[in-house]
């Protein structure tokens, strides 16, 4: 009798035990969970947050370009505009020839001066660079660019059929371009720039590439704004972006760009 009492209570206590270590179990699972989903909800709070901080950012420098493409072209090109009138009534009504030569010159140097203001007024204007295109609105930008710095060969080159990625995602584009060419010409010393667009069924690849001075790529991010606005644009595009180079070596920039899914 005591003998089936012992085995009553030690499987009674087996039992117990073995439903305590299962509470204990279920409840520290429940509890790594818990805080595994708060974690990751306090991880994409801190993402988002940092997101909006960085399209904050660059609404705030689309404005300034759009204040600064504003003035170029309704302040600084009409006076412009009225000084090379001024200059052409001079040299059609002087009969003094070192005047008319003189008047005619400055009205041809005061004419490239427009234009260029024109071609500066188009790159900082968002709305021409959507209602251009993403294409157009490089070539013009390195149209002015070639100008402005002859010695330098920059060249566009597209590949496949161009597609709509977004207003948003072409503008970003379009600045990290932008930033890019101006970065080699500003500092790498190159005799070449490329731009080229790769329109893959599944996603656009941009590379600007040059043959410059290059630089250190463990510095990369240490390098200088115009790298940084470039990391910050390709973060709020959400593009993988890789930079190659190293001294001697020239530079290239390569980004690659989900294609948007069409709903069906």
């Amino acid at each position: 009798m005591n003998i089936d009492r012992s085995i009553i209570i030690f499987i009674v206590g087996t039992i117990t035990f073995v439903l305590f270590a299962i509470t204990l179990v279920v409840f520290l699972f429940i509890h790594k969970r818990r805080q595994y989903a708060f974690l990751l909800e306090k991880k994409t709070m801190e993402i988002n947050y940092q997101n909006q901080l960085l399209q904050s950012r660059m609404e705030v420098q689309e404005q300034s370009f759009r204040y600064l493409s504003e003035e170029i072209h309704d302040n600084i090109g009409q006076l412009l505009s009225i000084v090379k009138m001024q200059l052409h009534n001079i040299k059609r009504n002087s009969h003094e020839e070192d005047i008319v030569l003189t008047a005619t010159d400055c009205t041809e140097l005061l004419g490239k001066a427009i234009a260029d203001l024109r071609n500066i007024s188009h790159s900082l204007s968002s709305a021409y660079v959507l209602n251009a295109g993403l294409a157009e609105a490089i070539e013009k930008d390195i149209t002015y660019r070639r100008s402005a710095k002859k010695d330098i060969k920059c060249e566009l080159h597209c590949e496949g059929d161009e597609y709509e990625i977004g207003e948003e995602q072409e503008l970003l584009i379009f600045r990290i371009i932008q930033e890019a060419i101006g970065n080699a010409m500003k500092h790498a010393a190159p005799t070449a720039v490329d731009v080229f667009l790769n329109y893959n069924p599944k996603q656009l690849v941009v590379i600007v590439k040059d043959d410059g001075k290059g630089f250190d790529t463990s510095e990369t991010r240490k390098s200088g704004i115009g790298l940084s606005n470039i990391y910050v644009r390709a973060e709020v595009l959400k593009a993988n972006i890789s930079i190659e180079s190293a001294p001697g070596k020239g530079t290239s920039i390569s980004l690659m760009i989900n294609r948007p899914v069409v709903a069906a």
